[in-house]
């Protein structure tokens, strides 16, 4: 067989793991449609806990009582995670799996009821978003999705997202380096932080 045959054949699920894992310079973050985090360079592993693979952003963000008290502008960031769902949800047909996630945080979240009930949401796929980090302080750092398309592996990476961020000044831009050479290997979980 070829070198690379394998690659070439492999699930692109894998492959777009393969991608995460091969960026070191950029926070890198590969999702589903239902923000469920499929991989995660170890970047974006130092920047949140929320970027785990198998955490769901939505169930993270607005279930977790401290993550407003990390994040510079709590309201920019909850209707950036209600267009990113309501985006999914304009973009592919309804699943029961969707349902269930928008019911069980509208029943749980107020915020996330008032940032999905918003006429107006920013539009999704790119951004600035303050950080609040625990080890190297506040970053200011903007995000672009770029989508995956059609994929092999259905099952897995159909409709998967990858978002890449980036820091917008010199300040961030040595906050995140310092986190990429300094910080603990994955991000510290704040107290009372759920899943």
């Amino acid at each position: 067989m070829p070198a690379g045959a394998d690659d070439a054949a492999a699930p692109a699920g894998r492959l777009l793991r393969q991608v995460v894992d091969s960026l070191h310079e950029l926070p890198a973050v590969l999702r589903t449609r239902h923000l469920d985090v499929l991989a995660s360079n170890a970047l974006a592993r130092r920047l949140s806990a929320a970027f785990q693979p198998g955490v769901n952003l939505a169930r993270f963000a607005f279930l977790n009582p401290v993550v407003p008290t990390f994040t510079g502008d709590w309201d920019q960031v909850a209707r950036v995670v209600a267009s990113s769902l309501r985006t999914s949800l304009q973009t592919h047909l309804e699943d029961p799996g969707f349902r269930s996630l928008v019911g069980e945080l509208a029943a749980r979240s107020d915020d996330f009821g008032r940032a999905w009930a918003q006429s107006s949401l920013p539009p999704p796929g790119a951004g600035v978003v303050d950080w609040d980090h625990p080890v190297v302080g506040r970053m200011r750092l903007a995000f672009q999705d770029l989508r995956t398309g059609d994929a092999a592996d259905r099952e897995e990476a159909e409709g998967a997202v990858l978002t890449l961020w980036r820091p917008v000044d010199e300040g961030s831009a040595a906050s995140l380096h310092r986190l990429r050479t300094l910080g603990p290997p994955e991000a510290p979980r704040p107290a009372g932080a759920v899943d």
